[in-house]
């Protein structure tokens, strides 16, 4: 189950995002993404209080502290090698690309506590394939190759009892498509 704050009096959200896409020469795409974000509480003065402080003050002030679920990080880098294919039946290209994708540690709960911090991770995707000429299209494909651990939020357990769960992360998951274009 997740909440939502309706109370807050005021946030902000700044930050800086840059996005590139390379090809060199015909058979190298590069593309690659970062951001930095400040996201914080301006004024929120009657917050419910972090973990450490239960059975404390029914309400704190938070103001000037980060916001739930935002890392102050966050970057993807990809690319995809391809080489033209004409043998036989085979007329398109074989391919091989990896995407990383990172994110620096953020808050997960309303009130920034630290055993609610969820840490950086990084996870990374992989794939090769044929793309036919013909319109059709094979590939494997590996998403979390390296079979990272991490959560996608942590959470209290209502009541404030110390009790803390987690969502985890999706584990390396590995497949084959076959699509076909008409």
């Amino acid at each position: 189950m997740r909440g939502y704050l309706a109370n807050t009096e005021r946030v902000r959200i700044q930050g800086v995002e840059i996005e590139t896409t390379a090809k060199i020469g015909k058979r190298i795409k590069l593309h690659g993404n970062a951001a930095w974000t400040d996201a914080q509480y301006v004024s929120f003065v009657d917050a419910p209080c972090p973990l450490e402080l239960t059975g404390g003050p029914a309400a704190c002030d938070v103001s000037g502290t980060e916001l739930p679920g935002v890392s102050r990080w966050s970057a993807s880098f990809g690319g995809e090698l391809s080489q033209p294919v004409d043998t036989g039946p085979f007329h398109g290209e074989a391919y091989l690309g990896a995407e990383a994708s990172r994110r620096s540690s953020f808050s997960s709960n309303a009130s920034s506590s630290e055993f609610l911090r969820v840490d950086g991770y990084t996870v990374m995707n992989l794939r090769g394939g044929f793309r036919s000429d013909s319109g059709w299209e094979i590939f494997v494909w590996a998403r979390n190759a390296f079979d990272t651990e991490y959560f996608e939020f942590l959470s209290p357990q209502p009541g404030n009892s110390g009790l803390v769960g987690g969502q985890l992360g999706d584990p390396r998951t590995f497949g084959v498509t076959l699509k076909a274009e008409f």
